[in-house]
């Protein structure tokens, strides 16, 4: 998302996490990893500074230049990173998923995933147009992919519900030109 933003040419290789491919660039076999000239950068936060240094500022940035949006960012990132990926990804979708994959009931699933909901409501915040403010940050592109396959999920609804102010943020990114340029092969595209 952020090389369609900042409008930077690339080529997308797509793998699974600990295929062939991915262990040929990441000795743990993680993903993503970006390769740029004689650099190979993995993990997501030294690939956010290596794309800030590389090709920010031309004619877009994703990290304004004020202190305190700044520190936004980074308590947005550290919580999508975190208490997001975990509770939302590995303690809503992924469990949903492997239960319906057995056929359990939905009113199992969802009596199973009520804490996990509960904690993920913990993530609403703000009421300003994007994450960090009133332009589109990495704060966005950190979190939305997580936000992504959740609303791709029944607990979509609850989403709606307990945190309007978060699903109004999703509803415009979701709408922004990179958010459905990037959508192919994402667990929401196959759920939707």
């Amino acid at each position: 998302m952020a090389l369609e933003y900042l409008e930077v040419p690339y080529e997308l290789l797509r793998t699974a996490p600990h295929a062939k491919l991915a262990y040929k660039h990441n000795p743990f076999g993680r993903i993503p990893t970006l390769i740029h000239d004689e650099f190979v950068v993995n993990e997501t936060l030294a690939i956010r500074i290596y794309i800030d240094h590389m090709f920010s500022g031309k004619a877009r940035t994703l990290t304004p230049a004020d202190f305190s949006t700044i520190l936004a960012i980074g308590q947005w990132i550290s919580m999508a990173s975190d208490y997001a990926f975990r509770g939302l990804v590995h303690g809503i979708c992924k469990p949903r998923m492997a239960m319906e994959g057995k056929g359990v009931s939905e009113q199992e699933i969802r009596e199973s995933l009520k804490d996990a909901v509960a904690q993920g409501k913990a993530v609403a915040a703000g009421d300003q147009t994007f994450l960090a403010g009133k332009s589109l940050t990495w704060a966005d592109l950190f979190l939305f992919p997580i936000f992504s396959d959740l609303c791709s999920m029944p607990e979509r609804a609850l989403v709606q519900e307990e945190a309007p102010r978060l699903y109004a943020w999703y509803e415009r990114v979701v709408r922004l030109d990179i958010a459905r340029i990037t959508h192919n092969g994402t667990v929401a595209a196959a759920r939707l």
